[in-house]
């Protein structure tokens, strides 16, 4: 009969087995590529996200790095639309409201203007005060900021930032008006 301490090696090492085949195999590729999932919004419609996701790219554009669009933002905006619902109804509102505008003005839907007049809509949103129009400008520009920022491409690829690296310092933004 074996000892208690033969019993336990013996048991620790059956245990050790299992764990040094699977990581073994642990950097190996995969036998099985898996696909990219399609993106399906869960809150807008079709056409509300073709207009979110055109928004945040105004917002946040692609340069050297990708832009707010390329990160999904606007599924992003989605997402935490559908679970606040306050949030969805002020967004839902404010989209439906800018392509009014946009009607009015040209005949077309917001994201059938040219890049332009898309941009002269918005910077005139942006000095407003106090209206409906300033607010959802605000309350889209907030969300963008912060969807981008929380994403790998807003994160690592345009700040720079990796968990793995210690930063003596981390200046964030440099634009004058965004300093506090």
């Amino acid at each position: 009969m074996k000892t208690r301490r033969q019993a336990i090696q013996t048991a620790l090492a059956a245990a050790a087995v299992p764990l040094a085949v699977a990581q073994e195999h642990q950097h190996e590729a995969p036998l099985v590529e898996l696909k990219a999932t399609k993106k399906v919004a869960k809150f807008f419609s079709a056409d509300e996200m073709k207009t979110l996701s055109r928004l945040v790219d105004l917002i946040i554009p692609r340069t050297d790095t990708p832009g707010a669009a390329d990160a999904s933002v606007h599924f992003i905006i989605d997402g935490n639309s559908r679970a606040r619902a306050k949030l969805g109804a002020d967004f839902r509102r404010g989209i439906a409201s800018l392509n009014g505008d946009a009607r009015k003005k040209d005949g077309k839907a917001f994201v059938d203007l040219s890049e332009p007049e898309q941009v002269a809509m918005l910077t005139a949103f942006s000095k407003e005060e106090g209206t409906s129009r300033a607010a959802f400008f605000k309350l889209l520009k907030d969300a963008t900021v912060d969807g981008y920022y929380s994403t790998k491409e807003g994160l690592q690829q345009e700040l720079g930032w990796n968990a793995n690296t210690f930063l003596k310092e981390f200046p964030g933004c440099t634009h004058p008006e965004h300093q506090v």
